[in-house]
């Protein structure tokens, strides 16, 4: 029989689905129970009385895997015999392996998880909240005090397998004489919030938008079409605050390339204050052009077109350019560009570029990468930040550099970095003077080797400016890729003509290494910092803060540092502007709500938030929420006397056939944490029933650069003694915990993997995704070769010159989970993206071939077109199916 509907009948699914996603965000129309997949007979499926389910739409990055359950008519009948197949040692589907009868009826896997799969249904359609913009409202009067507060939330589309995203207009009104709230009225504030009844859904060719300070214009992004992929990078649509197009300007590839829409490089657009231009990050031209090769048909070249190409031509490859890596596929170069939004004009920014390297036949060695731009409060200057695309300053005993290509980007902030300054006009007018070469922007004398993010203080006197930029010096000198941040200042005024004069700068935060108690400021953890998150001398911040994210005053005066958010729950700032910042915080099993927080109710002696969207939470379920601190192994602690690592254990309160579970669950990084906030992977779990711990072990962010620092050249030792220390003390505390699982991605698959190999005794099943299995296999292969010294063989260790040496690899094989795999006992569920750059999957099909030798159960799924986060909606629906199916599968 044939599988699967027709194509009219999965049109008119595909339609319907996304007629309900769409109804969802309107906030009219409640998710129907139904699952998103329809059912379609096979004959495995008609003799077990099961169905299949498949997405209504294929999709490239889906791993080639089906999923059956029992259909709606037989499910009853059918239950014993579905769950008889799944533990029949014969009943295995594409690389699940274990003893093997060879007799009993192939089945397609996982099976009987309709329940399950309607849950995570209902987890996927909440929405989360990543950017907002507050302006006045254009029809309120003036000095009323209205805002206008447009949020941009984001939703798993999981049939369109991408992220949805919806715009939500709020008119935020003020209330005159309610200054005087009891505290417990502190929600209501002194403001009264009209969420819009509807709301619109950005378009997928948007790439980006911006709305201006002003809020009277949107400039948006948007990618050409297929036919005008040769000639036009970008389109800019300029348009007022109700919709009405006002400029259009496409951008030929001849200019620059792909924009870089929010990340690691860029913040979006940036707006002059003057509101005339904008700046933004695109991919610079590539410095060689590829060859056309053709060969010569004579007999027919009277009957090619004049415009096509040459009957048998074709585009040779040229010569190869090295990317900047995971998530950053065919990204070689960045650059700054401003845009005259009413002429329409571009203009490249030419950053100074040290030529220390005459000889460079490698042509990278003096490169340079440009983003997060950002305009002075009276337009006239932009500065912005420069990565060099080699680390020119990590050479060997012979002056050899020992890293002579370009690494990874993301997630490393120990990569050099500067910031330079350049005059907008002087870019307008080498332009008009054809001079595409002149001016040379100049760098910032900051007096570290790592300065980025620069936002400008918007109070200016005498062409004075104050600089404020974040430093991780600290991550840069000692190689651990996410070490503790400081937080600095910078004056300079022009000094006649073009002149600029610089104040020294000033280390306004320095890096903590020793926190003086649990409750004081753990030193700065946070990767950029908010244009417009700064008033009267305070600047505002979102850093980790043990397990949650707090949000920080910080005076820019005196470096008085104060948190101003409740750290029980996570919080962010996703947009600020008009005297007030719009953050978004959650907590585990509660869903993202939005709040805002007005720097006038610190005038009036208190720190209040304003809810301004609060969406309704439809699987709430009721959550213990612990957060404990552990004391590490004395003989394996640094300083006994403060050295304190954390957990939290989410336990469910709804009985279940789980309750008896508890999964370990390590964080990846390793310098990463666990946080308090929603998570809809671990939401799934949680109303499974099952118990989490996470845990926070040393050389987590968000305790203090000194923890952070005792773990590189101890990974595998003291990160698994905490995981331990951690589940001792989770089990001992609750009597009704008897079986124990373990899972991690990265750094986490990494500590899973280790658990399981250590401590084979204490783990029934263990679930890894795209996890570290060698580092030995790893050092030549990954993106950031530097991970492997560091975290192996400890902090300032740098790479070699021509590979590791036989010490090396020595060290960092017996610091590796592969090195214990002789004593892994319990199955291992195993998640692994193709394109992923990081942790490339080739080692850990070695440790899977190991486990296969001892005859161990053990399942991979590979994600074709997914990459080390495994974060594509499919992808994520696909894995947590999957573990959910192996935990009931080794546990029952």
């Amino acid at each position: 029989r044939r599988v699967g509907m027709s194509k009219l009948a999965r049109r008119g699914l595909t339609h319907r689905l996304d007629s309900r996603l769409r109804g969802s965000s309107l906030g009219s129309a409640r998710p129907s129970p139904r699952p998103l997949f329809f059912r379609s007979r096979t004959r495995a499926g008609t003799r077990a009385g099961t169905s299949l389910k498949r997405l209504p739409l294929s999709s490239s990055s889906s791993a080639t895997q089906l999923h059956c359950t029992p259909s709606d008519k037989d499910e009853k009948r059918t239950s014993t015999s579905t769950k008889a197949m799944v533990s029949s040692p014969g009943g295995r589907s594409g690389s699940d392996s274990g003893s093997d009868s060879g007799n009993a009826a192939k089945v397609i896997e996982p099976l009987g998880l309709e329940k399950e799969t309607k849950l995570y249904e209902s987890l996927v359609l909440t929405r989360e909240f990543k950017r907002a913009w507050c302006t006045p409202n254009p029809s309120s009067g003036a000095g009323a005090g209205d805002l206008s507060i447009l949020l941009c939330a984001t939703q798993r589309n999981v049939p369109l397998n991408r992220q949805r995203k919806t715009l939500i207009p709020i008119h935020v009104k003020k209330q005159e004489g309610n200054h005087n709230k009891k505290e417990g009225e502190a929600e209501k504030g002194c403001y009264e919030v009209f969420p819009s009844p509807v709301s619109a859904q950005v378009p997928e060719d948007v790439l980006m938008l911006q709305v201006s300070p002003s809020g009277r214009h949107v400039l948006y992004a948007k990618a050409a079409g297929e036919e005008k992929d040769k000639t036009c990078s970008v389109i800019w649509e300029l348009c007022t605050s109700d919709g009405q197009l006002v400029r259009q300007v496409h951008v030929p590839p001849t200019i620059h390339g792909p924009v870089y829409s929010e990340g690691y490089i860029s913040r979006g657009v940036a707006w002059a204050p003057d509101e005339k231009t904008v700046a933004y990050v695109a991919e610079a031209p590539r410095k060689h052009q590829t060859p056309n090769w053709s060969s010569d048909i004579a007999a027919n070249a009277d009957q090619v077109d004049g415009s096509s190409k040459p009957l048998g031509s074709w585009t040779g490859q040229g010569p190869y350019e090295e990317d900047f890596g995971e998530l950053f596929p065919g990204k070689k170069c960045a650059a700054v560009y401003i845009l005259d939004l009413s002429e329409g004009k571009v203009a490249k920014v030419n950053p100074l570029v040290r030529h220390d390297c005459p000889e460079d036949p490698y042509d990278e060695l003096d490169a340079v990468t440009c983003g997060k731009p950002v305009f002075s409060p009276d337009s006239e200057f932009l500065v912005f930040t420069v990565w060099p695309h080699v680390q020119k300053k990590w050479r060997d005993e012979n002056g050899l550099l020992v890293a002579a290509k370009k690494l990874g980007l993301v997630y490393c902030y120990n990569r050099e970095c500067h910031l330079q300054v350049i005059k907008c006009s002087d870019v307008w007018q080498a332009r008009e003077e054809g001079k595409t070469a002149d001016p040379i922007a100049e760098e910032i004398p900051t007096s570290t080797a790592s300065a980025h993010s620069a936002i400008f203080e918007p109070e200016t006197s005498e062409k004075g400016y104050n600089l404020l930029f974040l430093s991780h010096d600290s991550a840069h000198s000692t190689g651990a890729h996410n070490a503790c941040a400081a937080l600095h200042s910078l004056k300079f005024v022009v000094d006649g003509g073009s002149t600029l004069k610089y104040n020294d700068p000033r280390n306004l935060v320095p890096v903590v290494g020793t926190p003086e108690s649990r409750d004081a400021f753990q030193g700065l953890f946070c990767a950029d910092l908010s244009e417009g998150a700064i008033h009267k001398g305070n600047l505002y911040l979102t850093s980790i803060h043990r397990c949650n994210t707090a949000i920080l005053r910080i005076s820019v005066s005196t470096g008085e540092v104060k948190i101003i958010t409740d750290v029980k729950r996570s919080w962010n700032i996703i947009g600020a502007g008009q005297k007030r910042i719009v953050a978004s915080t959650s907590a585990p099993c509660e869903i993202p709500s939005v709040h805002m927080y007005s720097f006038d109710s610190e005038e009036a002696g208190s720190f209040k938030w304003c809810a301004v969207y609060v969406p309704r939470n439809e699987n709430k379920i009721d959550v213990s929420v612990s957060i404990n601190e552990h004391k590490p192994d004395p003989s394996k602690s640094r300083n006994v006397d403060k050295d304190t690592f954390d957990s939290i254990l989410l336990a469910p309160k709804h009985s279940s056939n789980r309750e008896d579970t508890v999964l370990l669950v390590p964080h990846g990084g390793p310098h990463s944490a666990h946080i308090c906030s929603w998570n809809i992977q671990y939401e799934f779990l949680l109303n499974l029933g099952y118990t989490l711990l996470l845990v926070n072990y040393r050389g987590s962010v968000g305790f203090g650069n000194d923890s952070l620092l005792s773990l590189p050249g101890f990974i595998g030792d003291h990160d698994v003694d905490d995981c331990i220390r951690a589940l001792d003390f989770a089990l001992s505390s609750n009597e009704k915990l008897k079986k124990v699982g373990v899972m991690g991605g990265s750094h986490g698959g990494f500590l899973t993997l280790h658990l399981l190999g250590q401590h084979p005794e204490r783990f029934q099943v263990g679930v890894v995704r795209n996890p570290v299995t060698s580092i030995p296999g790893m050092v030549s292969a990954t993106d950031i070769p530097d991970w492997c010294y560091v975290e192996a063989m400890g902090v300032g260790i740098r790479p070699k010159c021509y590979g590791p040496t036989a010490e090396d690899l020595d060290k960092m094989l017996r610091v590796s989970p592969i090195f214990h795999v002789k004593n892994v006992s319990a199955p291992t569920l195993w998640l692994l993206g193709k394109e992923d750059r990081r942790v490339r999957p080739l080692a850990a099909f070695d440790y899977i071939a190991a486990l296969h030798s001892k005859s161990l159960k053990v399942k991979t799924v590979v994600f074709p077109k997914d990459s080390h986060p495994l974060n594509k909606p499919q992808t994520e629906f696909e894995s947590y199916i999957n573990i959910c199916w192996w935990l009931n599968k080794c546990l029952d």
